[in-house]
């Protein structure tokens, strides 16, 4: 036997032994599930801040060579497939299958999980408010194209709250039936897509009408029916369509990023780094929006996003939305939000939740 056929043989008998610790591992979680219903927590069969402990403690473990951020990713499936043997997390996301919205949520909650496509933003918010998703996955700014404002407008009647973020990298092909780029006439995407390739789209197809459609996927279902039709979409489109690539990373950006939020019913658990999110109306008076900016920084916290929206039905007011980090247990933020409430005509926090800084 050679030395490649011993090396082989120890890694058959690793992975001989992973399998078994893995069922090991399942049968706990499904005592644990058992022990839940006894004491009727049913409702509390994940513990989202119990699976980001698992993730810090067994990275600041790690001594290589396997990488942290494979390490995350393994551990994710890991725990995805173990939670579905007490019950599948039931996820809505902005449909239909590949969008990047169904990319987000299956790199946060792994493939074990059930993934339900909505049809827009508000019927995500509606999925999980019904009780009919666990959690909801939606977009909330793009690196190019900044802030979804039907996100934004979706948190003012909704009292879900916001669980976690993720930071999902965004990069575009064009794609067509035959692959030849001569018989495109149209091209199909979301509007944030051709958006975010638009000199690319101008420079290689400066003749060509581009259509807005409801989402990426969309558009490369459109694009497999009819050879005329091109389609900016995920490279992921072409597995589950008839589709050939013409062109990759067409985005005009190199680092195009979308953040997602995770939505839900309860507030997360204090993390080693965290996030609020709140919005807050304020009276139209000289300096009022300066004084509340104010008492963020005298308690030495720092705004990582502050964005404004009018509010609806009354012209020349406007909702502000403002990220800054810190949970909302730090002393210094409890103080801010005491006061900003006697100050503010509406107040609503959004969430506490980890803060993901890459």
């Amino acid at each position: 036997m050679g030395d490649i056929d011993k090396l082989r043989e120890q890694i058959d008998k690793i992975d001989d032994k992973f399998l078994e610790m893995l069922n090991r591992r399942s049968r706990l979680a499904i005592k644990i599930g058992k022990e839940k219903s006894k004491q009727n927590k049913a409702n509390h069969f994940h513990v989202p801040h119990r699976e980001r402990e698992i993730f810090e403690r067994l990275k600041s473990q790690n001594s290589g060579p396997f990488p942290d951020k494979a390490v995350e990713s393994v551990f994710r499936e890991i725990i995805s497939a173990t939670l579905a043997l007490e019950k599948p997390l039931n996820i809505a996301f902005l449909g239909p299958e590949t969008t990047f919205s169904h990319q987000a949520a299956v790199r946060k909650f792994g493939h074990a999980a059930e993934f339900c496509p909505a049809n827009n933003i508000g019927d995500i918010f509606n999925m999980v408010e019904k009780g009919h998703a666990d959690y909801g996955v939606v977009p909330i700014e793009n690196s190019i194209e900044g802030v979804v404002n039907l996100t934004l407008d979706s948190f003012v009647d909704s009292p879900l709250v916001i669980c976690d973020e993720i930071r999902l990298g965004i990069s575009h092909c064009l794609l067509s039936y035959s692959g030849d780029p001569k018989q495109i006439k149209e091209i199909h995407s979301h509007p944030q897509a051709l958006a975010q390739c638009r000199n690319w789209l101008a420079e290689h197809f400066p003749n060509v009408e581009l259509i807005p459609t409801s989402s990426t996927a969309t558009a490369a279902k459109l694009a497999e029916k009819n050879k005329r039709i091109g389609a900016v979409a995920s490279k992921l489109a072409v597995e589950s369509c008839d589709l050939k690539i013409i062109a990759q990373k067409i985005e005009d950006e190199a680092r195009n990023t979308t953040r997602f939020l995770i939505i839900g019913k309860e507030m997360a658990k204090k993390a080693k780094a965290n996030k609020t999110s709140i919005m807050f109306s304020i009276r139209d008076e000289t300096g009022s929006l300066l004084k509340i900016l104010q008492m963020f920084a005298r308690h030495d916290i720092n705004l990582t996003k502050i964005q404004s929206r009018p509010l609806r039905n009354r012209p020349w007011e406007y909702l502000f939305f403002v990220d800054f980090q810190g949970h909302l247990e730090d002393a210094g933020i409890k103080k801010v939000l005491s006061t900003l409430k006697k100050r503010s005509l509406f107040l609503r926090v959004m969430g506490s939740y980890p803060r993901k800084d890459g």
